[in-house]
């Protein structure tokens, strides 16, 4: 009987003891969820951190992109106006050249026409007007044109004069660089023999 009673307790104490183990278990098993819990709110946090730091470098990013990209416009745009300025300047002190050439030209004969020293002279005057016009300079065609003050420079005026007035003779050739004036044409205006007709009648 005491035996049966010394197994009964002994069971009863394990019994026991598992409960007690199971409790301790399951306080561990919490305590352990309740830090996972814990941890993943750490990391849903410097997540969240760094989502937004990913975002504000990347705003940076493209305000440097955008501030690159207008400084490289700005410079291509002060380097286009420097060369352009420099060969304005060059093309200008070449100009009384061109008008050498061009009266030299004019001052020839009939009779000079085959003679090697002319047309040596011809061939180079020819290769600067080449050279300068792939820089941008072209003459402005005046004879038979209407006179346009934006572009002609009237020295002298033949007949009684009119609105409608035209170029009778040219002087001294004005060219443009690009789309700019940079030296006007000298001519002599007129009324046309058109207009003159007109008058007449």
């Amino acid at each position: 009987m005491r035996e049966s009673n010394e197994v009964r307790e002994e069971t009863e104490e394990v019994a026991e003891d598992q409960q007690l183990a199971g409790v301790e278990q399951n306080s561990g098993d919490q305590q352990q969820e309740d830090g996972g819990q814990e941890d993943l709110q750490d990391y849903q946090q410097q997540l969240e951190q760094l989502e937004e730091e990913r975002a504000r470098l990347a705003q940076q990013l493209l305000r440097l992109k955008a501030d690159f990209e207008n400084y490289r416009r700005r410079m291509n745009h002060q380097l286009e106006s420097i060369r352009l300025e420099a060969n304005e300047r060059l093309i200008k002190d070449l100009l009384p050249v061109l008008d050498n050439f061009e009266r030299a030209m004019q001052a020839k004969g009939e009779e000079q026409a085959d003679d090697p020293f002319f047309q040596g002279m011809e061939m180079v005057h020819r290769g600067l007007q080449e050279a300068l016009a792939n820089h941008g300079l072209k003459p402005i065609e005046a004879v038979g044109q209407p006179f346009d003050p934006q572009l002609h420079e009237a020295v002298a005026m033949e007949g009684p004069g009119g609105e409608e007035l035209s170029v009778l003779a040219q002087l001294q050739t004005g060219y443009l660089l690009y789309d700019k004036v940079l030296r006007h044409t000298r001519v002599l205006v007129g009324q046309s023999e058109e207009e003159e007709d007109k008058c007449q009648k």
